[in-house]
C-alpha cells in the first residue's frame, strides 16, 4: 500500500502523537510559554465529556490537560467551519459547567481551549464576546473565565514566524503546517522533543494499519461523493424528463446511460 503524508493537524495524527503526555506538555509550555512539570498535569486522551442533564449529547473531546490553575483543552481541524465553531464552543461551555458540584461554590477553574486549524472555511462569524488579534495568527473568543483560540495555519506564512510569538512556538507552527516527514525533519533539527514527534508521526503513518484506516477513510468519502453526485444527476434527469427533453438530450448532458434514464422514467411514471 503506497505510503502517503498526513499533516500533524490530521484529527488521527493529532491524536496518536498528543496523546504522549511529554509531547502536550512541551506544546503547552511553547503555547503559554510556562515552565509547567509532568507532576503539575492531568492528560485525558479523547475524553468523553461529562454530560449535565440525563439527554445531553456526548462530547468526544481530542485532548483535556488539567493543572492547578485551568483547564486546557486541545484539539485539531482539518477545515474549521461554523459547525466546528460551534462544535469548540459547546466543548468550552461543558467542560465549565460540569466543574460545578451540587453544594459547591461557583468556584470553577479557568477554561482554555486551543484549535489547531489547517484552514477556516467561509466567513467564520464569533460572537459577542470580541475577537482576538495577534498579528492576524491567532484569533479567539474571550470571557472573564475562558478562552477559545483558533489557530489558523492556512494563514500563518513562513515570513510571518518571527513576529509576535517565541522562537519555540514558530517551530510548532511551522511543524504542524509542514507538507511532509523530510520538512519536519528539516524545522526540528536541533529541538529533541521537535525530532520526537516528528518520529512519532513518522512511524503512526508508516504503520501497515494506520494505512489501512486512512485508505478505508478515503473510499468512504470518495464513494458518498459518488454518490451524491449521481443523486444530483439523477434530480437533473427527471427534472428534464419532466420537461419531456428527448433522452438522448438527457444522456448527452448528464452522463448517465440510456438505461440509466429509462429506469428513472419508468420510476418517475409509477409514482
Amino acid at each position: 500500500m503506497a505510503k502517503k503524508f498526513h499533516p500533524l493537524f490530521d484529527d488521527k495524527c493529532f491524536n496518536h502523537v498528543f496523546s504522549k503526555e511529554e509531547y502536550v506538555l512541551d506544546f503547552i509550555n511553547a503555547f503559554f510559554n510556562k515552565k509547567y512539570k509532568h507532576e503539575d498535569i492531568l492528560l485525558k486522551s479523547e475524553d468523553v465529556l461529562l454530560e449535565t442533564e440525563y439527554n445531553d449529547k456526548k462530547l468526544r473531546c481530542d485532548l483535556v490537560a488539567e493543572f492547578n490553575d485551568i483547564i486546557l483543552n486541545l484539539e485539531a481541524y482539518t477545515v474549521l467551519g461554523k459547525d466546528e465553531v460551534n462544535k469548540s464552543k459547546s466543548y468550552a461551555f461543558r467542560i465549565y459547567g460540569t466543574q460545578i458540584k451540587r453544594g459547591s461554590k461557583y468556584l470553577p477553574k479557568r477554561v482554555i481551549q486551543v484549535n489547531i486549524c489547517g484552514k477556516m472555511a467561509g466567513n467564520i462569524g464569533f460572537s459577542k464576546y470580541g475577537l482576538l488579534d495577534i498579528d492576524r495568527k491567532i484569533f479567539g473568543i474571550l470571557d472573564d473565565d475562558f478562552i477559545i483560540y483558533f489557530i489558523n495555519l492556512d494563514k500563518i506564512k513562513e515570513e510571518d514566524y518571527n513576529v509576535g510569538v517565541n522562537d519555540k512556538l514558530n517551530k510548532y507552527f511551522r511543524l504542524f503546517n509542514a507538507k511532509s516527514i523530510k520538512e519536519m525533519k528539516k524545522i526540528s533539527k536541533g529541538d529533541d522533543g521537535l525530532m520526537s514527534i516528528t518520529e512519532c508521526l513518522k512511524e503512526f503513518l508508516n504503520n501497515e494499519e494506520t494505512r489501512k484506516d486512512f485508505a478505508r477513510e478515503e473510499w468512504e468519502a470518495r464513494k458518498n461523493q459518488a454518490i451524491g453526485e449521481e443523486r444530483g444527476l439523477n434530480t437533473v434527469a427527471v427534472n428534464m424528463l419532466q420537461a419531456n427533453k428527448p433522452i438522448d438530450e438527457i444522456t448527452t448532458f448528464t452522463g448517465l446511460t440510456e438505461d440509466s434514464v429509462l429506469e428513472l422514467k419508468k420510476h418517475y411514471k409509477n409514482n
